[in-house]
């Protein structure tokens, strides 16, 4: 239900962002940040209001990880996450993860207190810190990134990445990197088949130079 609500939210307000190609420059990025910011925000306020008027749901939650690509000289995309949803990308045969896990065990890597190889054992891994509809207030991250010709964009839930390592994902997209369907089918297909044991959620996109400037969404 949380997930519902969040993603009937962002599609509602999503044509608010529509105006960033008629004014591709550093003012329009601004004004990019704060349309993604307010966006979230909005979406937060429809599962607490949603819960208000629906007891049993109080504290149900979820999270959320979106992007949007602003056409300036150099195409530069906008990540905002909350929670373990995450953003990759894949540029010249290797995957970087562009999010940051908003979970305890991720608070302890970043302090020292455990190694990215204990954290990836630990039994409460996945236990977050943040998350859409727990709390008042909402605390996102946002990140900024400039991107090439044939970066492929991945945005995923932790239904993915709890069943496959960063490695198995760039091998598995590696070859479907011009065509983002078949990365994605191939993805969630092989999360199925590792267990799934939770609900798999992926999005691509191929960053490709389009000389026709009204197309390069």
């Amino acid at each position: 239900m949380a997930s519902r609500l969040v993603m009937d939210s962002l599609a509602e307000l999503a044509p608010t962002l529509g105006g960033t190609v008629s004014a591709p420059d550093r003012d329009e990025e601004e004004r990019a940040i704060y349309r993604l910011k307010t966006m979230a925000e909005q979406a937060h306020a429809s599962i607490l209001a949603h819960a208000d008027h629906h007891p049993p749901l109080h504290s149900m939650g979820t999270t959320l990880v979106m992007a949007h690509l602003l056409p300036l000289p150099k195409p530069r995309l906008l990540v905002v996450n909350v929670g373990d949803s995450r953003a990759y990308l894949v540029r010249a045969g290797t995957i970087t993860q562009l999010t940051r896990d908003h979970t305890l065990i991720e608070e302890y890597v970043r302090d020292g207190r455990l190694t990215p190889a204990q954290a990836a054992r630990h039994p409460d891994r996945h236990v977050l810190t943040r998350a859409m509809g727990l709390a008042p207030h909402l605390e996102s991250d946002l990140f900024f990134f400039d991107l090439l010709d044939g970066d492929l964009l991945l945005l995923c839930s932790d239904g993915l990445t709890k069943m496959l390592t960063d490695e198995r994902i760039l091998q598995t997209v590696r070859p479907h990197q011009h065509i983002p369907s078949l990365a994605t089918q191939t993805l969630i297909q092989m999360a199925l088949d590792a267990g799934g044991i939770d609900n798999v959620t992926v999005v691509a996109c191929t960053i490709t130079e389009i000389p026709d400037g009204a197309n390069i969404h």
